[in-house]
């Protein structure tokens, strides 16, 4: 009996099917410990994606003594945010825990902050850590680093605030979310770990996924990098795909180009 006829095709297909089940189950549903990609495509920010379950967010990023979320995040411009200059807009966040705010319109001097919901053991409150504004139509990478009640808040490889608030944050079961339908924008490579990093790692870890230029690999029209030439999601001339100048074919949709 020869090597090859023990298997049969469905008995390799099923293998291929578990070998594809235990990398979901180790990779994606349960990262193990380390700073995890858990948004490794770009994604527009005009409306609320869950990039991160509740069984997941709360013992990764609320249960422990300290954690890291940072991501790459471009704000762009646009007429949806016109009707709530009075209001912040979540960007980043954990409902009910803490959120990554931005107002289009400076309320009381404030352009961006970040909300903590947190107890003294009998009521809920929140305490906001404020920041300054998120720099637009440029990709900025913006870290959340808590190492207890301390919060320390990082644009780029600058630490833009550091605050402890008074009492602890709320330790709930809910999703990571990004975006809301009054952005416009994208985002990409979020990544979390358990455990507050320094400034210095995660600057390492940024420059990782950006050229020369400070500008996501993945945004370029043609990477450069070594080993290979890479063509992204951009349509080069002459392929038969959408320019990003191309306007929309119905005049009632928003020209988003990004040189309008």
């Amino acid at each position: 009996m020869s090597f090859t006829s023990l298997f049969t095709v469905p008995m390799l297909m099923g293998f291929i099917l578990i070998l594809i089940t235990l990398y979901i189950i180790v990779y994606v549903i349960y990262p193990g410990s380390g700073n995890n990609n858990i948004l490794s495509v770009m994604t527009p920010l005009n409306k609320r994606t869950g990039i991160l379950s509740s069984t997941i967010t709360q013992p990764k990023i609320l249960g422990s003594s300290g954690s890291t979320v940072m991501g790459f995040f471009k704000l762009d411009s646009g007429d949806r945010t016109a009707v709530h200059k009075d209001s912040f807009i979540p960007l980043l966040y954990i409902t009910d825990n803490w959120y990554l705010e931005i107002s289009p319109k400076p309320i009381k001097n404030i352009s961006a902050r970040l909300r903590v919901i947190t107890t003294d053991g009998n009521k809920k409150t929140y305490e906001i850590i404020e920041l300054p504004e998120i720099p637009k139509q440029k990709w900025v990478f913006i870290a959340i680093l808590r190492d207890g009640r301390r919060f320390d808040i990082i644009y780029d490889n600058k630490i833009m605030a550091s605050q402890r608030v008074v009492d602890y944050p709320v330790n709930i079961l809910n999703e990571l979310y990004v975006g809301n339908k009054q952005l416009y924008g994208s985002v990409i490579h979020v990544m979390i770990n358990e455990k507050r990093l320094s400034p210095s790692d995660v600057e390492r870890e940024r420059v990782k996924y950006v050229d020369t230029n400070n500008t996501i690999l993945e945004d370029n029209l043609i990477d450069m990098t070594l080993p290979g030439l890479k063509i992204f999601g951009q349509c080069p001339p002459g392929l038969p795909c959408d320019p990003i100048t191309r306007p929309p074919t119905d005049k009632l949709y928003q020209w988003k180009t990004p040189y309008a």
